[in-house]
């Protein structure tokens, strides 16, 4: 095969990274379309939801639809008054029930809908929330994938003509994955937690501290497993802050050089320190802002606590005064209901993760230990990957939710569609995958067979519990394995692109040997043969000598 064919000429290359990406607007319109019509019809229309709010693989006692309809009717009817200051005060706790893990900042936002299922048995407000947050995280993933294609288009790597349609794919994959419409069906409430960690990722991908500690502080508070994600979180803020400036600087070149603007030109040359001063100061801010949103987000969270009776936003404002006199010491036993029971995995109702079974089985006095080894576990990946990753952060909180997914205490299959989403941004490492039908076929297998066996053992009684633990335990393999194999795939990309490989078959024609080391061979470079030198035959002058690539045979 000639060289000319191989990629595109010198000037055609060059008139390729000036083009802008503009992914189909029909396209995008009519894939949030579809989506949000499928999840209606099947909510209005279809049994759906009574077959699949229950299920142990979508619904934990964490994030259940019918755990969330307790916490709001606990709120409405709190059980046991409970003194406080001043002492001809008594605040009604809702969580003393020890049967409830929301967070309450769920209530006041679901509020309405709630209210309007409550009292007359009304899906479409409910339907309508959860499928208006599929259809925003979807977009919000679809605005990180352009941003990211953006910012590659910009380093003239990796994107092509073909891929600009890439953000609607990862869109369409995303929206109609089983696992994103099962988790919307059956009302878990991991669907709302996806809308505040794509956001945060979004914020972040927009270079946008104050934005980033907003959302971050609202998926950690809804969720406490985002709060893993801040270090690589701030890395992507800070590396997004001095790209769109880079971006923004090369821009005006074009309108620098036509218009001769000394000044201007003599600006560019300070780009570099613009950059860095951008990126230091985006540290900054996510490092002042992002924990002062969270004491923020605590003591709303607190607030609403403080306010059973009526979780509106406007009753929780009508009560700032009392809670207000209530001392800042008081007012958090809500904490070990929904963050105490992430952390010690006290309701051991069976789930994809392997925690239950683990704690049902073993004896109180080695408890502590294996909690204590479970948790340190999660957390000791975050150093790693943020100082591997530090130069992909993206690529390193999408290995964090997928670690996430395998070993937090209750997984669903919500988490898993989570990490798949954020998997599908890195294309670029997909031909590099080493076992992408055993994964798919891992995640099949036990999509399948997790409701049998979990019928198996409750419902017909011909199993046990070893059944449906041991499908927990494929869950887990099949999820770290992919998380391992996009690691590894991770790495060779890398490692080829740093070192400009080309494959070649050792019968190629036309390669050259470098030294007479017959195991290393060398090419001219592809624009070569589009020049007119190498049309005419004409001999090169000193300075168009070609560039030489490796040949490493695999």
């Amino acid at each position: 095969m000639k060289a000319s064919t191989c990629a595109p000429s010198a000037s055609s290359a060059t008139a390729l990274t000036k083009r802008k990406l503009h992914p189909s607007r029909s396209l995008l319109y009519l894939t949030l379309t579809g989506a949000a019509l499928l999840r209606i019809g099947i909510f209005l229309y279809t049994d759906g939801v009574s077959l699949l709010q229950d299920r142990p693989e979508l619904s934990t006692p964490l994030n259940s639809f019918k755990a969330l309809m307790e916490t709001y009717y606990l709120f409405k009817h709190p059980p046991t008054p409970i003194p406080s200051v001043p002492s001809h005060h008594h605040v009604s706790d809702p969580y003393s029930a020890g049967t409830i893990h929301h967070s309450p900042l769920l209530l006041p936002a679901l509020n309405y809908a709630l209210e309007r299922l409550h009292s007359q048995a009304d899906q479409l407000p409910v339907a309508i929330i959860w499928t208006a947050a599929d259809i925003v995280t979807g977009w919000l993933l679809f605005r990180i994938c352009h941003a990211r294609e953006a910012a590659l288009w910009a380093r003239q790597t990796h994107v092509f003509a073909w891929d600009q349609s890439r953000a609607i794919k990862v869109l369409a994959m995303f929206l109609f994955n089983p696992y994103t419409i099962t988790t919307c069906i059956a009302r878990s409430s991991i669907s709302l937690e996806m809308v505040a960690l794509l956001a945060a990722i979004h914020s972040a991908m927009s270079g946008s501290a104050t934005l980033l500690a907003v959302w971050w502080v609202a998926s950690s508070l809804v969720s406490l497993y985002p709060v893993l994600l801040f270090p690589m979180l701030i890395q992507l803020c800070r590396r997004r802050a001095g790209e769109l400036v880079y971006e923004r600087e090369i821009a005006r070149i074009g309108k620098v050089t036509s218009s001769n603007d000394t000044k201007a030109q003599r600006q560019l040359g300070f780009l570099v320190d613009r950059v860095r001063s951008a990126k230091r100061f985006a540290v900054v801010k996510c490092v002042v802002l992002m924990p002062v949103a969270l004491a923020g987000g605590l003591w709303i969270s607190r607030a609403i606590a403080l306010s059973p009776g009526n979780p509106s936003i406007a009753a929780v404002l009508l009560n700032l005064p009392n809670i207000l006199q209530i001392p800042l010491e008081q007012g958090w036993a809500w904490t070990e209901q929904v963050y105490g029971s992430v952390v010690f995995a006290t309701d051991l109702t069976p789930n994809l993760g392997l925690w239950w079974y683990f704690f049902m089985e073993i004896f109180d006095h080695f408890r502590d230990f294996f909690l204590l080894t479970f948790n340190v576990h999660l957390a000791s990946y975050v150093l790693p990957f943020a100082i591997k990753y530090r130069q992909d952060p993206l690529f390193g909180i999408t290995l964090m939710t997928g670690v996430i997914a395998v070993f937090k205490s209750y997984p669903t299959l919500g988490d898993h569609a989570v990490f798949l989403a954020l998997l599908s941004l890195h294309s670029q490492i997909f031909e590099y995958l080493r076992y992408p039908l055993v994964s798919a076929l891992t995640y099949a297998y036990c999509t399948c067979l997790s409701p049998a066996f979990h019928h198996l053992w409750l419902n017909a009684g011909s199993a046990n519990a070893n059944f449906f633990y041991a499908i927990t335990l494929v869950w887990a393999l099949g999820g770290g394995m992919l998380v391992l194999d996009a690691m590894w795939a991770w790495g060779r990309e890398r490692w080829e692109r740093e070192r400009t490989p080309i494959r070649s078959r050792s019968g190629r024609k036309g390669e050259e040997h470098v030294n007479g080391d017959a195991s290393v061979d060398t090419v001219a470079s592809d624009a070569l043969s589009s020049t007119p030198a190498a049309a005419t035959g004409a001999p090169l002058e000193q300075g168009d000598q070609p560039r030489k690539r490796v040949v490493v045979q695999v």
